[in-house]
């Protein structure tokens, strides 16, 4: 796998699957899914070593995207500036501060939980519940969508110490979105045609100024990796191409920053006897929000190309579904609709067998989806970690 920096020179268009009508809102601006970068780079790729615009590019494996904080004063961006989605076990909840009365914001730890013999839930027979592990004192609020990967990596080893304040300064949180209206001009009367208007919202690749700053100090590229090289005629890559609508300009040069497993985790994982798998990039199912690789009947299976290693679904924390489509270019048509699983969707899982410790390096930046074009696409990344089933513990 070759990884690159792609760089977004504009705001970028990412369609919602929604009329113009309603798309003026911030929502509308999303972060660009896998399908939509592998497109590009597979454009990139076909152009760059004289390859033909057909199916054939779709056997092409590639992997991501990430985000990536840039620093505008020209300081290199290393391992520690990539950026992954907020994990769907992490709240951020109000609170009030009793010696000053300020308002402030704490994090709230989701986990699986059993159920008491006298409770109950609509939830499939042996899937636990998603509980906070305190109870929050105050109203739930937004905030930073993208963390940092070193603070996850802290949030996973149930690191107290990490602070709101910390995953603010350290991950992203895009500005307002880019909103323009566009117009159709008759060309023979010189004016707009009649009827003829819609918005467009753009994702701003910046990260907010600090207060007492009227400029940004970093602003947000993405990272990702393709199978087959990108030809470069032994010459420093940095070539444009378009991604997402309206043809939006982004530089692509080569890369080699990309998520490091620890030495330890593997190590950890089948000491613990479980493990969670946080999904970086969206997940795409068979069954929705179920892997097609779990039998739903006992919650257990195996991921793909790991068939030692057992599983028991315990839990799962998820965002609700968003539409995914996109455009077939060597069809030249739209491609149906797939219901999507937003990225930072956590798994809880009980390792049942004796694996070996091999497979459990495999996993590490895998893709475990049940389709192998999806996983071909970019989606279904996951980032694994320990998880003591017992205790609740977490590496």
């Amino acid at each position: 796998m070759t990884y690159y920096l792609i760089e977004p020179k504009d705001p970028l268009i990412i369609r919602a699957s929604r009329p113009f009508e309603a798309i003026t809102d911030e929502q509308a601006a999303r972060f660009p899914p896998p399908s939509t970068v592998a497109g590009a780079l597979r454009n990139l790729c076909a152009r760059s070593n004289q390859l033909a615009l057909n199916e054939a590019l779709l056997s092409i494996a590639v992997t991501g995207p990430l985000a990536i904080k840039l620093s505008v004063h020209g300081k290199p961006a290393t391992e520690a500036d990539i950026l992954v989605p907020k994990p769907a076990d992490a709240q951020y909840f109000s609170a009030s501060d009793a010696s000053d009365d300020s308002p402030c914001v704490t994090l709230i730890r989701l986990q699986p939980q059993a159920l008491s013999e006298d409770e109950g839930c609509d939830l499939p027979d042996g899937l636990q519940p998603v509980l906070p592990e305190t109870l929050p004192n105050g109203k739930p609020v937004s905030g930073p969508v993208w963390w940092a990967l070193t603070d996850l990596m802290r949030w996973r080893k149930r690191d107290n110490t990490l602070t709101f304040k910390q995953i603010q300064a350290n991950g992203w949180q895009h500005s307002s979105a880019d909103i323009r209206t566009h117009i159709e001009m008759d060309n023979k009367k010189r004016v707009s045609a009649d009827g003829q208007i819609f918005q467009t919202a753009g994702l701003t690749l910046w990260d907010k100024a600090t207060e007492g700053t009227a400029l940004p100090s970093h602003k947000i590229a993405l990272i990702a990796g393709i199978e087959k090289s990108i030809s470069t005629d032994g010459q420093h890559l940095k070539s444009m191409v378009n991604l997402g609508g309206e043809r939006r300009l982004a530089a692509v040069s080569a890369c080699d920053i990309w998520p490091k497993k620890p030495q330890e985790l593997s190590a950890t994982i089948i000491a613990k006897r479980g493990l969670t798998l946080t999904f970086v990039t969206p997940a795409i199912f068979k069954h929705g929000w179920l892997p097609d690789w779990i039998d739903p009947s006992s919650l257990t299976g195996s991921p793909p190309n790991h068939p030692s290693l057992t599983l028991r679904l315990v839990s799962a924390a998820l965002e609700p579904w968003l539409p995914q489509s996109g455009w077939d270019l060597a069809k030249n048509q739209p491609r149906a609709t797939q219901k999507m699983i937003p990225a930072g969707a956590v798994y809880w899982f009980e390792i049942l067998s004796e694996p070996r410790i091999e497979e459990v390096d495999a996993l590490w930046m895998s893709h475990l989806g049940d389709d192998e074009q999806n996983n071909r696409n970019g989606f279904n990344l996951v980032l694994p970690f320990a998880y003591n089933v017992n205790q609740l513990n977490e590496f």
